[in-house]
């Protein structure tokens, strides 16, 4: 069934470089990415593989959770184990989750103890994109980029003032309500939003117990100010308050039993910088000074009573400067970088327990990165040395280059690029003394990788496809040591593999019908053994209706996700979970100018389904609402 899968897959793939009606990207003569330089630049002149979601195509995709809307990124694959408000991690390309560095705004939302961050609770109404960047980006990036970059940012007005309201409410008892107000004035821009996610959830342990409830609450309020033509400011907050409940593993057989257990969160994304663009001589300058912070609390039940708490607090500075300028007929930029990172952390049980700890780290980067562009030919070069309190001092570096075949609207491009990522606190110091101990003698993972591909653009912009294959390697893994007890963190003496193909597009047919999906075959191998949660085929389309002059529209979603590995916790041997189509979609009614109603469903097949081995996932969901907006 897989090899048959795998062909058909492939004959898609030969079909969608071959056909002139291949999905595509879509033009990318307007497109701007932030995750490539650190700077905006075209597209264009991106040599590493970007995939950007614009509004539009966040509300094609229909879910209130980031997550299942990076579902349609190619590379990615999605692990949620279980219901709304469980742990819910992404991989690209293979790599381990906490490999993918994620931006909110500007501000890393990793968490500072996992070095993960989980997409459980991002429920945002407000973003305006999302970005993902794949491979190796601690060059320009740091130590948690080393599998890629995925950048969330807030959706800013255009002119005047934008004010909406949302009510949905549908399966799972789940209620769900936003509202968002955002202006522009003379100088500035600010917008106010905040969102209420509640759900009754299901039975994550399949036992036909008492189901495990949700409940999301996020805040957030980002603005602009422009001191004069030079200098501007900007800042954001984001509050993000969670209480989750779960089911665990109390007799350690490998099966979640039904049992009194919860998590209640509390997270504070914050940022503020000075930013400023001037010329000196045939210099433009750009200048970013900017002070971020996250700040995380979470404490754990059982039966009402606290297990522990954990406090984790990142703060981040940094000094950007870039400048542009050209010499005869080429176009340069280059960007340096001043960074301080200082992580403050605290967890606690219980006095006296061996897991209390309160470290501090402390790491500082140098970094530069320089874009050349030459006619049909662009060059990118970046390197970035990382000094940590706790490691020897590490030093990347990624390059690139891409070529434009103007006659006939192609580009090839290639990269190669260096990751790193250091141990994590409960790596380097456990968190439960009984049963799992911290090695504070393991070495930062290190990842090389290259990639080559091809983007075409098809029907005077109105198509393009994208191709990609890669190869990367990692050294020095970190995993979990169940054979020995209790259990420990050890880095791998063995080399972890990944190779693949991505492919991707978009199409408007007609201004009326617009589609885009994504294909990725994936080899993961630990010396040469196929890795857990690493589907060898991801598969992604939206197509989304949206005919001028009626008052409908509608979209559709279809994700596959392919065979996986796991492991099964009570004999600690290998197991293989199904492959799963999630099918998804949404029929709008403009009822008047100001209002919109709306009906969605989820896993619309009522597929069963596990990303992650004994955590059982909803079934068909099916929801109604309404939105209002000021025009």
């Amino acid at each position: 069934m897989r090899n048959s899968f795998r062909l058909s897959l492939m004959a898609t793939a030969a079909t969608l470089i071959l056909s002139p009606a291949a999905l595509a990207q879509g033009d990318t003569e307007d497109v701007i990415y932030v995750t490539a330089a650190r700077v905006p630049i075209p597209a264009e002149d991106a040599t590493a593989s970007i995939t950007r979601l614009d509004a539009a195509d966040i509300e094609a995709r229909g879910s209130l959770f980031a997550a299942d809307v990076l579902r349609a990124v190619p590379g990615l694959a999605v692990s949620h184990s279980g219901a709304p408000g469980a742990l819910t991690q992404i991989r690209a390309r293979g790599a381990e989750a906490n490999h993918v560095l994620v931006l909110i705004d500007g501000v890393e939302a990793n968490n500072p103890f996992t070095g993960e961050a989980d997409f459980a609770h991002f429920a945002f109404s407000d973003l305006g994109s999302i970005e993902v960047s794949r491979g190796e980006q601690s060059a320009l990036w740091g130590a948690d980029a080393i599998g890629g970059v995925v950048r969330l940012t807030t959706a800013r007005p255009q002119t005047g003032t934008d004010a909406s309201l949302e009510l949905e409410g549908g399966e799972f008892g789940t209620v769900y309500g936003n509202a968002r107000v955002a202006s522009t004035f003379e100088r500035g821009w600010v917008s106010l939003s905040g969102s209420a996610y509640t759900s009754d959830g299901i039975d994550v342990s399949g036992t036909g117990g008492e189901k495990d409830g949700y409940e999301n609450r996020t805040v957030n309020l980002a603005g602009g100010y422009s001191i004069n033509d030079i200098v501007r400011l900007e800042g954001s907050a984001r509050w993000l308050d969670y209480d989750s409940e779960f089911d665990s593993d109390t007799d350690f057989d490998g099966l979640l039993n039904d049992v009194d257990r919860s998590t209640d969160g509390r997270t504070v994304f914050a940022r503020a910088a000075v930013l400023a663009d001037h010329t000196a001589g045939s210099f433009e300058l750009e200048h970013e000074l900017a002070v971020q912070l996250t700040d995380d609390e979470v404490e754990n039940y059982s039966a009402g009573e606290s297990t522990g708490r954990s406090l984790g607090q990142r703060l981040q500075t940094h000094y950007e400067v870039t400048g542009r300028w050209q010499t005869g007929a080429i176009q340069h930029r280059l960007t340096g970088l001043l960074e301080h990172d200082q992580d403050r952390l605290k967890s606690y049980t219980a006095p006296g327990d061996g897991s209390n700890q309160s470290p501090t780290i402390e790491a500082n980067a140098i970094a530069a990165d320089y874009g050349l562009e030459h006619g049909a030919f662009n060059l990118t070069l970046s390197a970035r040395q990382d000094s940590h309190d706790r490691f020897d001092d590490a030093t990347t570096w990624r390059a690139g280059a891409g070529w434009a075949f103007e006659a006939v609207n192609g580009r090839i491009r290639a990269s190669y690029g260096e990751g790193v990522k250091n141990p994590g606190i409960y790596e380097l110091f456990g968190y439960f003394p009984g049963s799992f101990v911290g090695n504070p003698d393991l070495q930062p993972e290190r990842s090389k990788g290259w990639e080559i591909g091809w983007d075409q653009t098809l029907l005077d912009g109105a198509a393009t496809w994208s191709v990609v294959y890669f190869e990367s390697e990692l050294e020095d893994e970190i995993y979990t040591d169940y054979g020995v007890f209790p259990s420990t963190a050890r880095n791998s003496a063995t080399l972890s593999e990944r190779s693949g193909v991505e492919l991707s597009g978009s199409w408007d047919f007609s201004g009326a019908v617009s589609a885009f999906g994504s294909l990725t075959l994936l080899d993961s191998e630990e010396n040469g053994v196929a890795e857990v949660r690493r589907p060898e085929e991801l598969a992604s389309l939206t197509v989304d209706w949206h005919p001028e002059g009626l008052d409908w529209s509608g979209a559709l979603t279809i994700d596959y996700t392919g065979e996986q590995l796991d492991t099964d916790f009570g004999t600690y041997q290998t197991v293989t979970l199904d492959a799963y189509t999630l099918v998804g979609g949404q029929i709008r009614w403009e009822a008047t100018d100001n209002l919109e109603l709306y009906a969605r469903g989820e896993n619309l097949l009522d597929e069963e389904y596990q990303d992650v081995f004994g955590y059982h996932t909803p079934g068909r969901g099916l929801y109604l609402g309404l939105r209002l907006r000021n025009g």
